[in-house]
């Protein structure tokens, strides 16, 4: 075990949401949940955003046996499916992140009415308003308003049976009422979370969609020259297979391996804080060093 780990706890999460972004739960409840499952560290990453950091740090100050690192999930433009990266040890205050993220935000609010609009289009009743307060409700704002929220404001108004039947029947990509947003390239983040004194790492990688193992080496081979720091070998959209290839991606690109359950709540039923089980011995001392400060 690392000496960073005395605690003897055995597993990590790093990759965890809070209803600042389109998670269920405060970050300060996010925080006191790892403690009480026993994970030897948790990271905050909130889609977009670094303001539930400040309230997570204060609450894991509260666990000596618990150790935080502030993060943030970020969208880039994708090679194929959906492309992820999380920048984990971050300065929440650094103008390289305040510029990606005001970026970020400004095309999160220019395709929410889009969407809204193509489902009015549609037939459905349902407003910005509706959505707004949907994000209020959960302790966000409209700054970082998700298709989950517009999801959650069609269950509400009885459109769909569920958020998951929303993204099957309109806003998933290719759906009637999917609008894509802003993003930046995937060097252009991986830069932003550098000079923010981060370490940028490849989230849940099977939803690249690659269509075979070639495919994901040849994206992970981009993103190392990129500055990649490292890959989520260990997710809950990971097949055991898919974990061996990417330890194995880990190993020939010398990247950091890291784990997460990219635990949202209720918004995401069958995800489990904690699992799959990452363990703490996976983050040698040169890497905690980085992210728990």
């Amino acid at each position: 075990m690392p000496s960073w780990c005395a605690s003897g706890r055995r597993f990590v999460d790093l990759h965890a949401h809070s209803a600042v972004s389109d998670g269920q739960f405060s970050p300060a409840d996010v925080v006191a949940m790892a403690d009480q499952l026993k994970l030897a560290a948790i990271a905050l990453t909130d889609h977009d955003t670094v303001d539930g950091l400040a309230e997570a740090r204060r609450s894991a100050a509260q666990f000596p046996d618990l150790r935080f690192a502030a993060g943030i999930e970020v969208s880039a433009e994708p090679p194929s499916g959906t492309l992820h990266i999380l920048g984990l040890g971050i300065d929440a205050e650094a103008a390289s992140l305040v510029d990606m993220l005001a970026t970020l935000q400004k095309g999160r609010r220019e395709r929410n009415p889009k969407i809204v609009a193509k489902l009015q289009a549609l037939g459905l009743a349902i407003t910005m308003d509706d959505v707004s307060a949907v994000a209020r409700e959960a302790g966000g704002t409209d700054d970082i308003i998700s298709r989950g929220h517009i999801a959650e404001a069609l269950r509400r108004g009885g459109h769909v049976r569920d958020r998951q039947q929303a993204f099957d029947l309109y806003i998933a990509a290719g759906g009637p009422a999917y609008v894509g947003r802003q993003r930046l390239s995937p060097a252009d983040s991986i830069a932003a979370i550098h000079a923010a004194g981060g370490l940028a790492f490849l989230a849940h990688p099977p939803q690249l969609k690659c269509d075979n193992n070639a495919q994901l080496d040849r994206i992970v081979h981009n993103l190392v020259e990129a500055g990649l720091d490292g890959i989520e070998a260990y997710c809950s959209d990971c097949t055991a297979e898919q974990t061996r290839h990417c330890i194995d991606l880990a190993r020939q690109y010398e990247l950091f391996l890291i784990g997460g359950s990219d635990f949202h709540g209720a918004v995401k039923p069958d995800v489990r804080m904690g699992h799959p089980r990452t363990p703490a011995a996976v983050i040698p001392d040169e890497l905690a060093d980085r992210l728990f400060r």
